[in-house]
């Protein structure tokens, strides 16, 4: 197992390490400049999709036929793939905490206008939120990625987030009142966002599992 977390940590760092320095001093920058954090939470998603794309590595280097030869189990293999997704998301969050916190230090002393002081608790509301959608992601890309391959899984997964927003708007349409739900007092969907995030970490839980089960009936 640490082997091939090894194997994860190198491909994404010989492929993407210019790419992760640049996102975050990108969305950091624009965020401390502006006095906007909107940006930087968007790195708890980056950050954690980014182990989809070694799965296109795996394709193209024909990894999968290697790895059959090794004393390795499928549980084993696309477990590391979800435990860099969590990795990514953690890395995420740390970046996107340290840019918050700069954002609420640094403008008024530096660039003489006024910014907008994140309080606490919506930070963490902001973070759950990211990180829920992460999680969902991750928990849809993966088994799409192994089920089909890495460029039809994006192509599934925009038409599941088509679908699925198309459903979202047309229950708002149909029953406006549930919208009355975003208009909660802060410590309601502080709970609410803690439950979906927990409620989605399951989910990612269940994705590994079927990952796992699709990993053992694939042919390569």
């Amino acid at each position: 197992m640490k082997g091939l977390l090894y194997k994860e940590w190198a491909t994404l760092t010989s492929s993407y390490k210019q790419t992760v320095f640049f996102i975050a001093f990108l969305y950091g920058g624009i965020s401390i400049l502006t006095g906007q954090t909107g940006m930087a939470y968007a790195l708890l998603v980056v950050f954690s999709i980014l182990i989809t794309s070694t799965i296109s590595f795996d394709e193209n280097s024909h990894w999968d036929i290697y790895v059959r030869t090794l004393p390795v189990t499928p549980a084993q293999l696309v477990g590391s793939k979800y435990l860099f997704g969590l990795c990514g998301l953690a890395l995420g969050t740390v970046c996107t905490v340290l840019i918050v916190a700069l954002n609420n230090v640094l403008p008024p002393l530096l660039f003489w206008h006024a910014a907008y002081k994140v309080p606490p608790l919506e930070c963490l509301a902001a973070l759950l939120a990211c990180g829920s959608m992460a999680l969902l992601l991750v928990a849809l890309l993966l088994p799409l990625s192994y089920r089909f391959n890495s460029v039809k899984a994006r192509s599934w997964l925009f038409l599941i987030i088509g679908v699925l927003g198309g459903c979202i708007g047309l229950v708002a349409s149909v029953s406006p009142d549930l919208m009355q739900l975003f208009n909660a007092s802060d410590e309601v969907l502080l709970a609410g966002l803690v439950a979906a995030f927990v409620g989605l970490l399951a989910v990612y839980f269940v994705s590994y599992k079927v990952c796992v089960g699709i990993y053992k009936r694939k042919e390569y």
